[in-house]
């Protein structure tokens, strides 16, 4: 019995496939109108998940470990998608040409 209650939750909490697909729409119907625009966005979300994770790994190995601070991982791994992201806005406003 206790098996059964684990997969129900594992499947309602953690291994949600409706929510975990539903994660990636925003992004292409935001941009999906034009397959330019939507190539962009791709270039963008690959280019901020790759600076992202090395970002992360830095601070995680020399800042947090060290000192300690590992309960600060979520946040500080948030605010390092949101300076990138933001970063990455800025300069796409400043390349269109729309």
């Amino acid at each position: 019995m206790n098996i059964y209650i684990l997969i129900l939750i594992s499947s309602i909490l953690v291994n949600n496939y409706l929510m975990s697909q539903f994660l990636g729409i925003c992004p292409f119907l935001g941009v999906s109108k034009d397959t330019s625009t939507a190539f962009g966005m791709g270039m963008a979300v690959t280019f901020v998940m790759a600076l992202a994770s090395l970002m992360a790994y830095i601070i995680q190995e020399f800042l947090l470990i060290p000192l300690n601070l590992e309960y600060l991982q979520t946040i500080a791994f948030i605010l390092v998608i949101a300076v990138l992201v933001q970063i990455v806005e800025m300069v796409l406003k400043k390349v269109s040409f729309s």
